[in-house]
């Protein structure tokens, strides 16, 4: 039936939205109260904006927010990102900031790596078992939302377009030196 197709796109389009089903990783957000700052280390995961917005409410002197992840949801991470940007908070990386992460930093307005920090470039992967048609459609939107994401924080076009370009198997890294080569507005911390 017709009506059936219909409701199995928009189931589709919920997950798109909502961003796909994984086991549930584990993350820790830990205080740092003589750096007014929060740390959180761990997947993005469902339910992380919300949880790290909480902790931001529960430390209202937080000035910056220091990540170390390997990605997670791509939702999330723009959710948190919007409420670093309203609540005047800087995110930092420090060590490894990948995939979804790298999202969440460059999506964020105040932006502070540490010297041995680096973002994890690549391509979005939908693990949910969509028709294959669907899970491309999906991914190109997310890959499209990625570059534009990248671009409006001062990423050059060819850096911008490398993340769309990396398989999702892989990762393509850039640290601090190559930001600034590429004249990308951060601080060093």
């Amino acid at each position: 039936m017709a009506w059936q197709g219909l409701w199995g796109l928009g189931f589709a389009c919920v997950l798109a939205i909502a961003g796909p089903a994984r086991a549930a990783e584990s993350f820790e957000i830990t205080p740092v109260p003589q750096a007014h700052a929060l740390r959180v280390t761990g997947s993005i995961e469902p339910g992380f904006a919300q949880q790290v917005q909480a902790a931001l409410v529960a430390h209202p002197d937080t000035q910056v927010l220091i990540v170390r992840s390997r990605g997670g949801l791509l939702h999330e991470a723009r959710l948190l990102a919007a409420v670093l940007n309203a609540r005047g908070v800087a995110i930092r990386a420090d060590g490894r900031c990948a995939s979804a992460c790298a999202v969440l930093w460059a999506a964020t307005d105040a932006r502070e790596l540490t010297a041995d920090a680096r973002l994890g470039l690549h391509r979005s992967k939908w693990s949910v078992p969509l028709p294959r048609v669907l899970r491309a459609m999906v991914e190109r939107r997310n890959d499209r939302a990625n570059v534009r994401t990248f671009l409006d924080a001062g990423f050059p076009p060819a850096l911008a377009l490398q993340a769309a370009r990396t398989p999702s198997s892989s990762m393509y890294w850039v640290d601090a030196r190559d930001l600034q080569r590429e004249r990308v507005a951060f601080a060093v911390e």
